[in-house]
């Protein structure tokens, strides 16, 4: 098949006619042209369900985490202890952290199974913004590192002053936003987080025993101003999700579906090109025993042609002559005719039917 093929590219595709270069061209460039639009539409979709995957769990963990702040402690509680910036709340976290756990002991780990970490691990976390500007930590960040942050973990610096700038973001972003807008994404020092804030409203007038409308209400326009009018404590609470890491993995992700989508489409451009080539072969041979088939039957054809030119030249020239005297020269003709005629119509009946007019023409 090998040799089929290289004789058939040689002898048709590189010397054959433009028409057939230009079919193998066209062929090829369309068939290339397809294949690489599927398997680049199968990686971009690879990605795209990798990030919505990705997006719900991001999602889901936002959704845990203001569940978890809610959840965790009295509104009233952390009015009480709200302060009126983010440095003073935090530091009145970590007094708090410190005198809940009492008789404190020194304590060190050591990793018993062998795994590595893009950096520090970020917890999420929640913030409660109260009317006045005070603000308190619900759910309190993990895993802060007290100062500029520790070099060994090159552009992930989880520290003080990262916390201070992430929120003063989020709060800054919420306050040019209009009603229910979308979530945020924040990168601060190399990191990327994931915000969204709901409206938390309590009674500080409810009691068991009360008959009266102790209940809550809440307000569509999505602002604190009218609540404690109405002797309610309204908070707007940030959750806050650290997504580096999936949008680290995107990333890598994307880099290695572009360079798997560069080789894929580089292979099937020449595979296909192979598989046309192969493809044209029967066309290449067509196209070469039709060559051979006209020069062949220009050669058929020369011969009576040539001896009827000949006997006709012979006429003329004793043209004083009768027909009758010439016998000869118009007998050479007329067969000159037949056999012409004759190996006409083989030639049509090869054309028409090639199985019997071979055999014929045998």
């Amino acid at each position: 098949m090998s040799a089929v093929f290289n004789n058939g590219q040689k002898d048709g595709l590189s010397a054959g006619s433009g028409d057939l270069r230009a079919l193998r061209k066209r062929l090829w460039l369309r068939s290339s042209v397809l294949v690489c639009s599927i398997l680049v539409f199968a990686l971009a979709a690879a990605w795209v369900a990798s990030a919505f995957s990705a997006r719900d769990a991001n999602n889901v963990a936002l959704q845990n985490a203001m569940t978890d702040s809610l959840n965790r402690g009295s509104l009233m509680e952390a009015y009480e202890s709200a302060k009126p910036d983010v440095p003073q709340a935090f530091a009145g976290l970590v007094e708090s952290s410190k005198e809940e756990a009492g008789d404190w002991k020194p304590t060190a780990t050591a990793p018993d199974t062998y795994y590595s970490l893009s950096g520090p691990v970020q917890s999420p976390f929640s913030l409660a913004v109260f009317e006045g500007g005070s603000m308190a930590f619900l759910v309190p960040p993990h895993n802060v590192i007290s100062g500029d942050g520790d070099p060994l973990y090159g552009a992930f610096n989880w520290c003080e002053s990262a916390l201070e700038e992430l929120t003063n973001i989020a709060l800054s972003n919420r306050a040019d936003a209009g009603k229910r807008p979308k979530p945020q994404y924040i990168k601060v020092q190399g990191m990327t987080w994931k915000c969204a804030t709901e409206i938390a409203v309590t009674s500080p007038r409810y009691s068991k025993d009360a008959t009266g409308d102790s209940g809550v209400s809440l307000y569509s326009d999505g602002r604190l101003e009218g609540y404690e009018k109405d002797g309610y404590l309204a908070a707007r609470v940030y959750a806050f999700v650290d997504i580096t890491s999936s949008v680290i993995y995107l990333r890598r992700m994307a880099m290695f579906l572009a360079a798997v989508g560069v080789v894929g489409c580089a292979v099937l451009v020449l595979v296909c090109r192979r598989i046309i080539d192969r493809a044209l072969v029967p066309v290449t041979e067509s196209q070469a025993r039709q060559r051979e088939f006209l020069i062949k039957a220009s050669h058929e054809l020369k011969t009576p042609m040539a001896s009827l030119s000949s006997n006709l030249d012979a006429l003329m020239a004793n043209a004083d002559e009768t027909v009758a005297s010439q016998e000869r020269w118009t007998k050479n003709m007329r067969e000159d005719i037949d056999e012409l005629a004759d190996r006409t119509c083989k030639l049509l009946d090869l054309v028409t039917d090639p199985e019997r007019g071979d055999s014929k023409a045998r």
